[in-house]
Order: structure tokens, then sequence, then C-alpha cells
């Protein structure tokens, strides 16, 4: 991959990221909720394939979400421990979603999004802004 293909990843995070961000921000509702139950879907994919890409031109192998989010924890790119419990939940709660729609699973998920997946998505999306491809 290029330097200029990842400085459009790099543009593509940025702007899922805040695009989920706007979401979080409107009042509840099942519209708001679907909304952002997909807007992180999308985020969660473009942050792991992103941090997958940068890790993988670093010298590592990663494979799939869950083997590329303990190398970011290896690596520091997910500082802590409990950081990093999150980001695995993160991405369990990411295989529920494309499965068939449950009310309540919905709610718990769009709960753990604005609480806690959102403010970390945007957290990463601000760091894979700093990294460099060199």
């Amino acid at each position: 991959m290029s330097k200029e293909r990842f400085i459009e990843r790099q543009a593509d995070v940025r702007d899922s990221a805040a695009r989920l961000a706007e979401a979080v921000a409107q009042p509840d509702s099942e519209l708001i909720r679907d909304a952002t139950i997909q807007r992180f879907e999308f985020t969660f994919e473009v942050v792991w394939k992103t941090l997958k890409l940068y890790l993988e031109r670093q010298g590592h192998e990663c494979g799939g979400p869950r083997a590329t989010l303990k190398k970011a924890f290896a690596e520091n790119l997910i500082p802590t421990t409990e950081e990093s419990d999150i980001w695995l939940q993160m991405l369990e709660d990411r295989n529920l979603t494309s499965h068939a729609y449950d009310e309540t699973l919905a709610v718990r998920i769009h709960t753990h999004i604005v609480r806690d997946y959102a403010p970390l998505l945007g957290s990463m999306a601000r760091k894979i802004q700093t990294l460099d491809w060199d």
C-alpha cells in the first residue's frame, strides 16, 4: 500500500469517527439508535483495518480484528489493559450487530456505544492521524 492510500485511510477514519460522534450527540430515538449502531459498525471496521495496515507496515502479522487489536495493545496503540478489554468487547458487540435485529440487544449495544465505544473510537481516530507511514 502506498503512503497516499494510507493518508486516504486516515481521512476515512477521521470522517467516520466524526459521523459517529455526531450520531451519539443526537437525542435518543429508535431511528437515531439504529443510525448510531450502523455508524459504529462502519467506524469500527475502518479503524481496525487501518490499524492492521499500519501494524503490517511495521512488520507485524495481524490476521483478523481480534489479532490486530491484541497487536495494537502490544504496540501500545491501545495503552491499557482496561481499554484493551473494552476493544475486545467492542469487537464482540460489532459481531452481534451484523445478525438478526433484536431490540433488547440494540438498546444494550447503543448504550455501550454512547458510553464507551464512541469515545475510544474517537481517541483512536486521533491517534491514527499521528501515525507516519514512512
